[in-house]
C-alpha cells in the first residue's frame, strides 16, 4: 500500500466501457484512495459511465457472501478486503464501528464482506492473506464470520494457521469443524471466485467498497462514508 500522500489515477473497466474516474486527496486518508463518481466527498455527480458501472454492480453475486444487516435495508454496500493489509485493519478498526452504528444496526444498510487477498510472491507479499480469507469462510459456515473478521484484525500479527485455529477456538467454534475446513483447503477456490470478480471491476486494492454506483479505494475516515451513504439514501 502507498502513503498517505500518494494520488492514484483509476479507471475502472467493465465489459469493455472504461469508467473514468475523478482524481482527489482528502488530508486524512491513508493508502490509495480513489472515488467514483464525484471529484469530492461533498460532489456526487454521476460519470458518464457511472449508469453503466452500476449495471454490472447490480448482478454481483452476493447470495454465497456474509451479510450484515436487515435484507430490506435501502442501501447495499459491498467491501472488498484483504485479512493483512494494514489499511483494512484501520478501516475495520475505525469507520466501520461507525457505519455499522449508525447505518447497519438502524437498517439502512447492508453490508456484504468479499475477499481480496493481495498477492503472496509479488509486493506487498501477504503471504497469509489468502489461507486468512478461507479460515473466514470456515467461520462464516458456522454462523461467526463477523466475530471472526474483528478478531483478526484485531490482532492482524497472527494470521498464521495455528493462530487462525486458536481464534477460531477462542471464539467458541467447533475446532475440530474449522481445523478440517482449513486443512482442506474447502474455500480456496470460492476466494479465488471473490478475487476474480473483484478485477472484473477493476479493484486490484484494499480496502475498496461499493456503494450503489460509487466505488471507494481506500481507507477513508467515517465522515467520508457519512458523505456518500447519506446522498445515496437520498436517491
Amino acid at each position: 500500500m502507498k502513503s498517505e500522500s500518494y494520488l492514484v489515477p483509476v479507471s475502472i473497466v467493465v465489459a469493455g466501457v472504461i469508467i473514468a474516474v475523478a482524481i482527489f486527496t482528502i488530508s486524512q486518508k491513508s493508502g490509495p484512495v480513489s472515488l467514483t463518481p464525484s471529484s469530492s466527498p461533498e460532489q456526487a455527480n454521476l460519470s458518464p459511465g457511472a449508469d453503466q458501472f452500476k449495471k454490472v454492480t447490480e448482478k454481483i453475486d452476493v447470495s454465497q457472501d456474509p451479510v450484515l444487516g436487515t435484507p430490506e435495508a435501502k442501501l447495499l454496500m459491498i467491501e472488498f478486503s484483504d485479512f493483512q493489509c494494514p489499511f483494512c485493519q484501520r478501516h475495520a478498526l475505525n469507520a466501520f464501528p461507525e457505519i455499522k452504528k449508525q447505518y447497519i444496526d438502524t437498517g439502512k444498510v447492508k453490508l456484504v464482506f468479499k475477499n481480496l487477498p493481495l498477492p503472496a510472491d509479488s509486493p506487498p507479499y501477504h503471504k497469509n492473506a489468502q489461507l486468512a480469507a478461507e479460515a473466514g469462510e470456515c467461520a462464516f459456515e458456522q454462523n461467526k464470520f463477523w466475530e471472526y473478521k474483528d478478531k483478526l484484525f484485531q490482532d492482524q500479527q497472527k494470521l498464521g494457521k495455528d493462530d487462525l485455529k486458536l481464534s477460531a477456538k477462542e471464539l467458541g467454534l467447533d475446532s475440530q469443524k474449522f481445523d478440517d475446513c482449513l486443512d482442506s483447503r474447502k474455500y480456496e477456490r470460492e476466494v479465488k471466485e471473490d478475487l476474480a470478480e473483484a478485477q472484473k471491476l477493476g479493484i486490484g486494492g484494499t480496502p475498496s467498497f461499493v456503494i450503489g454506483d460509487i466505488l471507494v479505494d481506500g481507507a477513508y475516515p467515517f465522515s467520508t462514508f457519512e458523505k456518500i451513504i447519506e446522498e445515496k439514501l437520498k436517491q
